[in-house]
């Protein structure tokens, strides 16, 4: 036999290769080793055939911003993480990024325990607060004296290829008060290891002017590759001024190559928001969770769910998509090996179905959303291993609630 196995007669949807429509997809050896329009049954060990109008198959969908070092923190105590595999091949994704669930002190969980046992594959950004999320205190950076350079530096000489990037929550009583000279250490520390900077904007105990001035600072200091996130957020500290328009930081940012992130959640995302920002033509790069056990509760769901969401705006099923395969994948360096549909990539595949009928959808404001479309995981292929979905994050299954 030519291939291990064939997924024959599905409508391939890949917009950073440009694929759309009926392909079939040979894999050997955990990776892609033919796509074409018709490859015969009889040179794959195994075959599985893709039926039905409205399914899909996708490259492996990536969550750029997620809660996932399950273990690393203490339910009720510090910030609740969900199992990876949970909101990851399991619920049609195949990489979640941690973004800052932990600091230097206990990010070592990551290769020890989080990643040898967990299907899906899963990358980690280091909070700059050395304590991070794991604390009764708070989410929130609380000194100077927890950001420390050369722990940062210790940590990532000891586990080599560990840490993909920096986090640093712009929010806090302490980041009002010390937030310029937080945020330049933040983005030196990055710096000096050459990782990607993100930062999450949107502040619920600022003023506005207060939130703004600290976003501007933050848009100056980002450069090509650093990632803002919650770009959507209600809160201040948003990317449009008071009189509905663009911060000219904001602009400049983008022009630069700062990738935008939208990062539901639970407490960052406005149906309001995301309208008026797409009205302007400001579309986000990518589309992620930030899900932790709470937002995989309520709210938030899945990472399938919040791209219906922007599809209940008026974004096409092409658009989610490339904002959750080939961008994400750029954002991450790793355009090379994930993200596409392509000979020789790793085989990660989520194949989901798109079911027509009236959503309701909710954001952070407790406003509401009727879409046309759910988007439901069918199988999830992670380095050419079958995953069949579980059962969803609703009593009743995938499907979001019906309008």
């Amino acid at each position: 036999m030519a291939f291990e196995l064939l997924i024959k007669g599905g409508h391939v949807l890949d917009p950073g290769q440009g694929l759309d429509g009926p392909l079939d997809i040979a894999i050997s050896d955990g990776r892609i080793a033919a796509v074409q329009s018709d490859i015969l049954p009889e040179q794959a060990k195994h075959t599985i055939q893709v039926r039905g109008q409205n399914r899909r198959v996708l490259p492996g969908l990536i969550d750029l911003h997620t809660h996932t070092a399950f273990g690393a923190t203490t339910p009720g105590v510090g910030l609740d993480c969900c199992e990876p595999d949970e909101v990851g091949v399991y619920s049609g994704v195949t990489t979640l990024v941690d973004t800052g669930s932990v600091g230097v002190t206990n990010i070592g969980v990551f290769g020890t325990h989080i990643q040898p046992r967990s299907k899906t594959r899963v990358l980690c950004y280091v909070n700059v607060g050395s304590f991070a999320l794991t604390t009764a205190r708070a989410a929130d950076v609380l000194s100077l004296d927890e950001v420390q350079r050369d722990w940062v530096a210790r940590c990532i000489a000891a586990s080599p290829g560990l840490i993909s990037g920096v986090k640093l929550r712009v929010t806090g009583p302490f980041v009002l008060e010390h937030g310029e000279e937080l945020i330049a250490l933040s983005k030196s520390i990055a710096a000096e290891h050459q990782l990607p900077f993100m930062a999450h904007i949107g502040n619920r105990r600022a003023e506005r002017d207060q939130g703004q001035q600290l976003t501007r600072f933050l848009l100056e200091q980002q450069t090509q590759g650093d990632i803002i996130t919650h770009l959507c957020t209600p809160h201040a500290g948003g990317i449009l001024d008071a009189n509905g328009k663009p911060l000219a930081e904001f602009l400049e940012a983008r022009a630069r190559g700062v990738v935008m992130d939208s990062a539901l959640g639970r407490h960052n995302f406005s149906f309001k928001v995301a309208r008026a920002q797409a009205d302007l033509g400001i579309q986000p790069d990518t589309i992620s969770t930030d899900i932790t056990p709470g937002g995989y509760g309520e709210i938030v769901f899945s990472l399938l769910e919040c791209m219906a969401k922007f599809m209940a705006l008026g974004y096409s099923l092409s658009e989610v998509v490339r904002m959750t395969t080939v961008n994400p994948a750029r954002a991450l360096g790793l355009a090379d090996q994930i993200g596409a549909i392509v000979v020789g990539h790793v085989a990660d595949l989520s194949i989901v179905d798109v079911v027509p009928g009236r959503w309701r959808f909710t954001d952070t404001l407790e406003d509401e959303c009727f879409g046309e479309y759910a988007l439901v995981p069918v199988h999830t292929l992670r380095g050419g291993e079958m995953i069949a979905p579980n059962w969803g994050p609703h009593a009743w299954g995938w499907l979001p609630e019906a309008g």
